[in-house]
Formats: C-alpha cells, structure tokens, sequence
C-alpha cells in the first residue's frame, strides 16, 4: 500500500476470531446445474482483514474501518472518514480480494438488464447506483456477493473488477470522476459482503434487499396485481390509435382472462389539447376518452394509462409561458421544462392531477421522468427563481408532489413505473420497457426479467409486452408468455386476427398464470446457470414448485421431493427434460401440450435417481408427490 499523504487507517474488528476458519460451500444436492458443471466445488474462505487494501490521499480526512456481523457469513464493513473541520470529501479506493480459482464467473448489477454475466478476465467498470457484484461458483453456488451504500445512494462510487496475479480484485472507487458539492466533518460509506453458501440469486437478492431495507427513507409498494395481466394497445394501435372503435375489442380482451387495458401513449396523437393562455387544457371535454373509460368499466376491467406530455414544452402557449425555463440535454438540442422552478412543478403536478380525476384511471404509467437526467449535465442559464440548483433534488421534491396530488383525488391509484415506490433501486423505466415480437429475444427478455427479481424481489416493475402476430406458431406464443412467466404478463395483439390454435394457447397460460402467481411471483425463487443466461428458473415452496427449462441441461436435482406437487415447463426445443432425486413414494405426472391440452399420465421411473419425462415443447407436466 502506498503510505504517501494517506491518513492513519484504522481497523476495528467487532467479530469473533472464527470468522478466519475455513467453512465448507459444498453443493446441498438441491441445485439445477449446466451439464459441465457436475464437478465438485472446491470450499470458500471467510473474511479475513488481509483481503483488504486501502488507497488514496485522504487528507485531512481521518479514516476507520469497523466490520459488523449481521449474519452467519454475512458483514458490513463501514469506511468511516471524520476531520476537525468541514471539508470536501477525497478520492479514494477501498479493495477486497478474492482468489481467483474460486471463481468461475460474475454477475453485475451494472448490466442487470442484460448480459449480465461476466466472464473473467474481462475488466468491468460497475459505475451505477446499484454497485452490487457476485463471485460464483460452476454450479451457480455464491463465493462473494458485495453491495454498497451510502448517504449519495452510491451515485459517487464505481467497482471495478480485475485480475492481480492469483486473485480477483474487487476495488470500491469513491469520488473518482466527481465530488458532491458539500463540505462535511464525516462520512461513512457500507459494503455489504456475503460468503453464505446458497444459490448465488439468494445472494444477490439478499444484497439488495439489504439496500433496500437500509434505504428506509423510501416508500415501497407491491406491484399492484389487480391490473395483471394487462392487454397493452401498443401493438396494434401503436400512434393510430381509432379511440372510437376500440371498445370493440373489449368482449374479446375480457374472455381471454385480462384485468387491465394499458393505453399506450400514441393516444396522444389523435387528440387535440385546446390549451388556454397559462398552457392548460380539461380533459373532461375530451368525450371519446371518456366513451372509451366508460366501456371499460362495463366489462369489469380496469383502465391504466401511459403518459408522458406535457413533458416538452411544444405548445406555443406553454412555451411562452415558461420562456427561459427549461432544461438542455447533452444528449438533445430540445428543451424541457425545467423542474427545478415551483411553477414548472406545480403545472405538471396539477396536469396529472385533472387526468386522475376527470378521466378515473385505475393506473399511471409514466414515461417522462427518467428523462430529467440523473446528473447534472445540463447549461446553466440565468436564474428566474428556481428554488434548487440540483436537477435530482428537484425531480425528488416533483415525484412527491405528484404522488401526494394523485393519491388525494384518487387514493386507489396504482402508480407505476420510474416512481421509487416499486423499489428504491429504479430510477427509469428505460431498464425495464419494452415490445417484442418473434422468439430470438426470449434470451434476453428471460435475462431482465431474473436480474430485475434479484434486484427488487416481490417488488420488482419488470415490464416487457408481448406482441403476438397473427401467423406465430402457437407453441411460439407459448415460450413467450413463458419468457415472462415469473414477471407481469403483458401481451399486445390484434384481437380479431388470432388463429383459434393461438388463441387457446394465450387464454391456456394466461390462466395459469393468474392461478399460480403467488408461486411465481411471491415465493422463494432461484435462477441458475447464468453463463448461459439462466437456462433453470425455479419459484414457489413446499406447497408447490414451478420449474422451467429453458434449454438442455443436466438433470434437475429434488433431492427428497419435499413439496406436495410441482409443474415441470418445457420450454426448450427439445420434447424431454428429465429430474434428479430420491423420493420416499411414488412420484405421479400428468402431462399436457402448449395449449394445455391433456397429453399424457404415469408415473416417474427412477434409474440411478434420474427420471426422463417426455413434455411437448411449450407444454408441462404435473408431479405429484404421493
């Protein structure tokens, strides 16, 4: 370490002196592994203070590092900077090593939407707010999980991971490319460091619920599951949208099962805003929205929509009204309101305010506020009484607004989206929207969605519409809806142009999803092999297990089939998977096609633990633990 113009560190250890023993991670027979990745795992180590460096000139900070035991396997390491006199914070780096032998690959959360996985030795420079990283073994077994946390929500740190010699080192990068503008007396920063030997999506999980929880100062709601699943316009309505005739539609959409219908924002553009003088506008004169509301409410679903003006000032009125009161973007040449002025504020805030109100939506989806940039890279222009200097704090200060002004006209509101109530890691919808078509994305559909349940769990925003085209294959459309079955179904398709056969299929798992969400979306729930982007997805609990392959793996293993029924998901491109385990009775399946159809019944044959079941592509089969 270099000593020069570094502060005395030091290290106080409030954990016992077993932490430097050396504790067994082998595999508990429980675990679905890739078919190269039977070999034994050699064992773990513990946390040891050798593993640490600490570099940087800290002056005329002094520094203390004090390491809590919150868990078996589980600590919190505070860096604690503290001075006489207020001061700006210095730039510095806290490292822990990890040996490298004990690492076959790593998950980021700085590319959690997709390609998540690293392979070694590929250097990662994890700069986001999320700063949460995992060391894991062949069989998808955690070596090292480590988080970070401090009073910026880690919008000052990076991690970046490399190779030095026989070790992989994982380097906590503060203030590197940017300070806050505050001078303080102290700071303390966390680093949350988990050695448990489980399912490394546990580990992740837990991380960030660590974040979560630790982050008290934000709201948390569940998804609200009575707009689920939802029937999006986006599809085939796009921006054409015929608002007159779409209600047609409706007993279609109602028998297939859906709760919701999501009004796509291209709405917008065959409606025409009467503005007056200060750029507002009355949604109640807006007569085919409310037919289209109305309609809505006799078929007994809910109505969400997806909004995002006025997020540019385009309209002549509105523009001359806040006239050099917007934003610059390095990214665009066109200019937003600028919502670090009350009055910007309170004009959004009371436009969405009268859409809640005048037009009874159930749900809001929002599209524009991840479009006020995190940073501050942004002109400054001359001050006309803007009340805060910071775009962020402001963005804050408007989402409480909004939200307060929404709830009180509509209490039952379901406010969804870059709102920080689904989870206090999401920060823009762009991570988690989007519309797909075909089956060459499912890899990657499938990939957001497990990062997006490690990252936030019960509370996860996950969205991805599915877009069905009349001439899919029916099995298609199965693997999609399966692509997202541990997340919200969201399916957009024309209504009238479906094939029977695609048409039973989509009714069939949307049936089932809605009958077994709890154990898709509440229970306990694991993903393995993340090299090849999570080919085995297991939720549920000892009631009943839901399993789905993806691809051609080895057998997974039940150990002593401890649950009373599960469903085994083909969704592969071959017609068999097969299970490993040692069950104390009779294990009987029911097997049914894509569609759902009834196929076949038995009872599993075990030879050498292993039992190949024969499942239609798209299709399941039943188990049933005698």
């Amino acid at each position: 370490m270099n000593n020069k113009g570094k502060a005395v560190v030091r290290i106080i250890l409030l954990f016992p002196i077993f932490l430097w023993f050396v504790f067994s991670c082998k595999p508990s027979g429980t675990n679905g592994y890739n078919s190269e990745d039977i070999a034994p795992v050699e064992e773990n180590i513990g946390l040891s203070t050798e593993m640490f460096s600490i570099e940087g000139d800290m002056q005329p900070f002094n520094s203390e590092i004090r390491i809590d035991t919150i868990d078996e396997n589980k600590y919190v390491i505070n860096l604690n900077l503290y001075t006489d006199f207020p001061s700006l914070l210095p730039r510095f780096q806290f490292s822990i090593k990890y040996p490298r032998k004990l690492v076959h690959g790593l998950w980021s959360s700085r590319t959690w939407s997709n390609q998540s996985f690293i392979t070694i030795p590929n250097y990662a420079r994890l700069q986001s707010e999320y700063n949460i990283v995992s060391a894991i073994a062949k069989n998808s077994q955690n070596r090292i999980s480590l988080a970070s946390f401090d009073d910026f929500y880690g919008q000052y740190t990076q991690i970046d991971i490399k190779e030095v010699g026989d070790s992989i080192e994982f380097s906590f990068n503060f203030f590197n490319d940017i300070l806050p503008d505050a001078e303080l007396l102290d700071y303390t920063s966390k680093i949350f460091v988990d050695f448990s030997s489980d399912n490394y999506s546990n580990t992740i999980r837990s991380a960030a619920q660590w974040r979560l929880d630790f982050d008290n100062k934000k709201a948390i709601s569940k998804v609200d599951m009575s707009l689920k699943p939802v029937y999006s316009v986006w599809y085939p309505m796009d921006r054409n949208i015929p608002l007159e005739n779409i209600t047609h539609y409706f007993d279609s959409i109602s028998s297939m099962g859906f709760n919701s219908v999501l009004f796509d924002d291209g709405w917008q553009n065959v409606v025409r805003f009467e503005v007056d003088t200060t750029g507002m506008w009355d949604p109640s004169d807006i007569d085919v929205i409310k037919d289209f509301i109305a309609k809505t409410q006799e078929t007994n679903m809910k109505i969400a929509l997806w909004y995002s003006q006025p997020f540019v000032g385009a309209h002549n009125y509105v523009f001359k009204h806040f006239e050099n009161k917007y934003l610059q973007y390095r990214t665009s040449s066109q200019p937003i309101l600028d919502i670090r002025y009350p009055e910007v504020r309170d004009y959004l805030t009371e436009m969405y305010a009268k859409i809640v109100s005048e037009w009874e939506v159930d749900g809001i989806w929002f599209d524009f506020l991840n479009g006020y940039y995190p940073n501050e890279n942004i002109i400054i222009t001359e001050d006309y009484g803007r009340d805060f200097v910071s775009v962020r704090k402001a963005l804050d200060s408007l989402k409480t607004q909004m939200q307060y002004a929404m709830l009180y006209e509509r209490p039952d509101i379901s406010i969804n989206q870059s709102y920080k109530s689904v989870g206090p890691l999401h920060t823009s919808n762009t991570k988690t929207i989007n519309g797909f078509l075909g089956t060459t994305v499912l890899t990657d559909v499938r990939e957001k969605l497990v990062n997006n349940r490690l990252l936030y769990g019960e509370y996860s925003p996950f969205m991805e519409v599915i877009g069905i085209h009349p001439k899919d294959p029916a099995v298609d459309v199965a693997k999609k809806f399966q692509s997202v079955l541990f997340g919200t179904p969201y399916v957009s398709y024309f209504s009238y142009t479906l094939p029977e056969e695609v048409q039973q299929t989509l009714r069939f798992w949307i049936t089932y999803w809605k009958s077994n969400a709890h154990y898709l979306t509440e229970s306990e729930f694991k993903a393995y092999n993340p090299v090849q982007r999570y080919t085995v997805l297991i939720g549920g609990n000892t009631m009943k297990q839901i399993l789905v392959f993806y691809n051609r793996v080895a057998p997974y293993d039940f150990g002593y089939f401890n649950f009373e029924m599960a469903d085994v998901i083909n969704s592969s491109n071959y017609p068999f998977v097969s299970v490993k385990g040692k069950p104390t009775g009779k294990i009987d399946f029911i097997t049914y096609d894509h569609k759902g159809v009834y196929v076949d019944r038995g009872t599993l044959k075990f030879k050498n633990d292993v039992a190949l079941i024969e499942i239609p592509i798209g299709g399941y089969s039943r188990l049933i633990v005698k």
